[in-house]
């Protein structure tokens, strides 16, 4: 946390006043403001990591995007 301000920096993939929350699915990065890129990810729904944004294939997928 901010050593004035009190507000917490999350680290990526985490989001939330105290950064307990983890991203929603189909986001990324710090804040959660990155939305993933990914085609035929786990789920179909553009899902991808929530702290790298690396995309999680579903079987017979491969690629840096599932493609």
């Amino acid at each position: 946390c901010h050593h004035v301000t009190g507000e917490c920096s999350c680290p990526p993939g985490w989001t939330g006043h105290d950064c307990k929350h983890p991203c929603s699915s189909g986001h990324w990065g710090r804040g959660c403001a990155n939305s993933c890129a990914c085609d035929g990810s786990d789920g179909g729904d553009g899902g991808c990591d929530p702290a790298t944004g690396a995309c999680s294939c579903e079987p017979g997928f491969t690629g840096e995007r599932c493609q």
